[in-house]
């Protein structure tokens, strides 16, 4: 039995520190993109701390310039010094790809004006979407004012 929207199966919900300023909001991110992003975590074995808290390896979900997730590592396979980090945008919310109006409104209305960052338990991630068949496409966050919801479709 699933939801009419597909989004029960692994899913999971947290509270979140930022403050949108319109709800609801669905950010998705390319399932295939974030495979990059895992093989980083994978190979590094360092992790930054969130605000001073140890939080070991993961995602940050990050509102800045638009929003996307990237891995906390400092040494991974993709992580070369001061080199490009690996960043997966949101496909609503790219500033590379997007008109500034356009990813500006989807940052505010999903993340709020400040920037921010929140973790997201990568291994959570994954061991979710070993349980769908077919592997998913989509990882879809879904803001609310309090909390967020992580969808795999």
């Amino acid at each position: 039995m699933g939801d009419p929207e597909g989004k029960s199966e692994g899913a999971f919900a947290v509270p979140v520190t930022s403050q949108a300023e319109n709800v609801p909001m669905d950010l998705t991110f390319s399932w295939q993109a974030l495979q990059r992003a895992f093989e980083e975590l994978d190979t590094a074995t360092t992790a930054r701390t969130l605000y001073g808290t140890v939080t070991g390896k993961g995602l940050w979900l990050v509102g800045d310039d638009g929003v996307y997730l990237m891995p906390n590592t400092t040494d991974g396979k993709h992580h070369t010094g001061d080199g490009p980090r690996v960043v997966i945008y949101a496909n609503e919310c790219n500033p590379k790809t997007m008109p500034f109006d356009d990813w500006w409104a989807n940052k505010q209305a999903s993340f709020g004006c400040d920037d921010g960052v929140e973790f997201i338990d990568a291994a959570h991630l994954r061991s979710l979407a070993e349980q769908l068949s077919p592997p998913p496409k989509l990882l879809t966050i879904s803001f609310a004012p309090d909390a967020y919801e992580i969808y795999l479709s």
